[in-house]
């Protein structure tokens, strides 16, 4: 595996990333851009779920982009309630869409809770990403009504135990979203997914299996 420290741009500032590419595979390979939770409450592209759904990933032979959001470790700008954080995860998929390695037919956009809402936000108007993964969606905070229009295969998975994400809304924005879908509740399991991420990497690589690429449906 090839770890790079990258930047690129996004409109006036610079934002930070960590690319990391797998060995033996053959290029152009599938790539996917990840991004983290709540920065005020933490959250960085270091955090537990991301780099554990970053390493599932690459064992799997796929690219792999983590980066942080605007005010967020070395990344320029400041936060801004998830508004131009849509903007910085366009910015994260110009740069894998550029990469020399990466197939841009075959892109993933991965988010958890905070990255959850905007990356899906974001890839709501941008037809790049050939399947979603929404991780503990925080749906007790934010609007996921965008994804009622969500017609690629898309993931959403969360703990029983969520205090943002809780089982009840969940279902109901699991059956307000049209086909093709994949839904997992984690038994036990809280937002943090401490002891529990190596759940979410088996399920979103069987979301990937039941959805290659050579499908839509």
């Amino acid at each position: 595996m090839t770890r790079r420290d990258v930047s690129f741009p996004c409109g006036t500032i610079v934002l930070e990333g960590i690319l990391e590419i797998p060995d033996n595979v053959s290029f152009p390979a599938p790539a996917a851009v990840i991004c983290h939770p709540h920065p005020l409450y933490g959250g960085n592209m270091r955090n537990n779920v991301t780099k554990a759904v970053s390493d599932g990933l690459l064992a799997r032979g796929v690219i792999c982009l983590r980066f942080n959001f605007r005010g967020t470790g070395r990344s320029q700008g400041e936060h801004d309630n998830g508004n131009s954080e849509v903007d910085d995860v366009r910015a994260a998929l110009d740069f894998i869409h550029r990469l020399e390695e990466a197939d841009p037919r075959r892109i993933v956009l991965a988010g958890y809770s905070f990255g959850c809402w905007v990356g899906l936000k974001a890839a709501a108007d941008d037809p790049r990403p050939g399947r979603l993964v929404g991780i503990a969606p925080p749906v007790n905070e934010y609007d996921f009504s965008f994804l009622q229009r969500e017609t690629r295969p898309k993931f959403l998975i969360c703990g029983d135990r969520d205090f943002v994400c809780s089982p009840e809304k969940f279902q109901e924005l699991v059956n307000a979203i049209p086909e093709p879908k994949m839904a997992v509740t984690i038994p036990g399991a809280d937002h943090f997914h401490f002891g529990r991420e190596k759940h979410i990497v088996e399920h979103t690589l069987q979301f990937l299996d039941r959805y290659p690429w050579e499908t839509t449906a």
